[in-house]
């Protein structure tokens, strides 16, 4: 029998960076104080602090077109031409902190690439509750309903990258853990929005 899938939701993008792009990101990605980036964002983390979008955007270029060309085979037509970084901010996520659900402003797309994941494995192991555990990110599209899938989950490893429109509801769940989670997010603007 043959059968297919519907294409449902918005089109979350995920690729992964070599090691030596994330060495270049890595070295963007300082904690200075007056680059606080704490009052414009939701998460519950104390350090996190903006970078130099302009050299941030070169060295994700490749994945920025591969999510336009991607768009266009979900969404059936061409959501823009030019896509124009708006902000990119690190965070350090460290035992405890999280990110509550939430989504993203004045923007039309959003995205996060994981430079550094703590090992999560032996927490992950022992965790025994009916979420997807200590450390994941999950997004969320429409409403709790019989016979649909509303959520997406994944357990980050360095060098993940999703990117996806700015309204696609997402949160970062907390571990206990020794280590520091680095990430970079980062929002777009993308002109002729069709």
């Amino acid at each position: 029998m043959e059968y297919k899938f519907l294409t449902w939701g918005p089109f979350v993008f995920q690729t992964k960076f070599d090691k030596d792009t994330l060495k270049e990101i890595k070295n963007l990605c300082k904690k200075d104080k007056k680059e606080s980036a704490n009052h414009q964002l939701a998460g519950h983390i104390k350090e996190e602090y903006n970078i130099d979008k302009a050299k941030y955007m070169e060295l994700i270029q490749p994945a920025v077109i591969s999510y336009i060309e991607g768009s266009r085979m979900f969404y059936k037509h061409n959501i823009g031409e030019t896509v124009e970084i708006k902000g990119a901010w690190v965070n350090f996520m460290k035992a405890g902190e999280f990110n509550p659900p939430h989504v993203h402003t004045d923007c039309h797309l959003s995205s996060v690439l994981y430079l550094d994941v703590p090992n999560l494995k032996k927490e992950r192991d022992e965790y025994k509750g009916t979420h997807h555990g200590p450390g994941s990110i999950e997004f969320l599209y429409g409403d709790v309903r019989p016979l649909t899938n509303n959520h997406f989950h994944h357990v980050p490893e360095e060098g993940d990258f999703f990117m996806f429109p700015f309204n696609t509801r997402h949160y970062v769940s907390p571990f206990k853990s020794k280590g520091t989670r680095i990430s970079v997010a980062a929002n777009f603007i993308v002109h002729e929005l069709k």
